[in-house]
């Protein structure tokens, strides 16, 4: 008998399958220190097995993104790494939100994709967008209009629409600077919080002058954490460091 699971592995296996460059680099990451089990993985499915179709379907997602940028420069690896940042922490607060960690370490991965794909089509644009000095985020923004006529924020949601990707993303990147609503989706809260945290913690995708300190970032969920644990910063950076060591190296 064919479980849904049993199509759902074959079709992403198929997906994937036929680019073996793709395939090996999910397979490293699945056999990096990230995870430490003690067997090799040699195949999606054995990897499947071991670390559940949602886990593998985020790392191909990483990939895929690591694949978009190329070859990075150093403003490039400092979004790259923001991008990355946020997801790991979007996943740690998952719960919080009652979202699955898989999905939200999707929307924290692809929050910045329409300035990822600004940096990729336009880098002598953005270069000069990035290196120059802002007093904060919303200037940053209206610094990228200025250059390019549009926002990364307008850019990713366009983005998400033209691959057809689920509205839920396409809404996450066009208002993930926006202030807090009551009217905000679960999955966009988390994500605002994921992006201010991981600024807050040392990964901004652009350096401001006024940058979020933890405990204004953590505010963003204040009233979600209750009686959970706090996530205090020094765990949250651990965390994504080892992560990106993975991923880069």
């Amino acid at each position: 008998m064919t479980t849904d699971s049993d199509v759902d592995l074959r079709q992403f296996s198929e997906l994937i399958g036929g680019d073996p460059a793709f395939t090996s680099d999910v397979l490293f990451l699945a056999n990096s220190s990230l995870f430490g089990f003690p067997s090799h993985m040699h195949s999606l499915r054995h990897a499947v097995a071991l670390l559940g179709l949602d886990r593998i379907k985020s790392l191909a997602v990483t990939v895929a993104m690591r694949s978009f940028l190329d070859k990075p420069n150093s403003l490039v690896h400092q979004c790259w790494q923001h991008s990355v940042a946020c997801a790991v922490i979007c996943e740690e607060i998952s719960g919080i939100f009652d979202l699955p960690a898989d999905c939200a370490y999707t929307a924290g991965i692809m929050h910045d994709i329409g300035r990822l794909g600004f940096l990729k089509s336009y880098p002598t644009e953005m270069n000069k967008v990035l290196t120059g000095q802002h007093l904060n985020t919303q200037a940053v923004l209206q610094a990228e209009r200025e250059a390019l006529s549009v926002d990364h924020a307008s850019a990713g949601s366009w983005l998400i629409g033209h691959w057809a990707l689920p509205k839920d993303f396409s809404e996450v990147c066009k208002h993930h600077h926006d202030a807090p609503s009551a009217r905000d989706s679960d999955i966009l809260q988390l994500v605002k919080a994921g992006c201010h945290i991981a600024d807050a913690i040392g990964f901004p995708a652009v350096k401001c002058h006024q940058q979020p300190s933890y405990l204004e970032a953590r505010s963003l969920i204040s009233v979600r954490l209750g009686r959970q644990a706090k996530f205090p910063a020094e765990d949250l950076q651990r965390n994504v460091t080892v992560r990106l060591a993975a991923f880069e190296s």
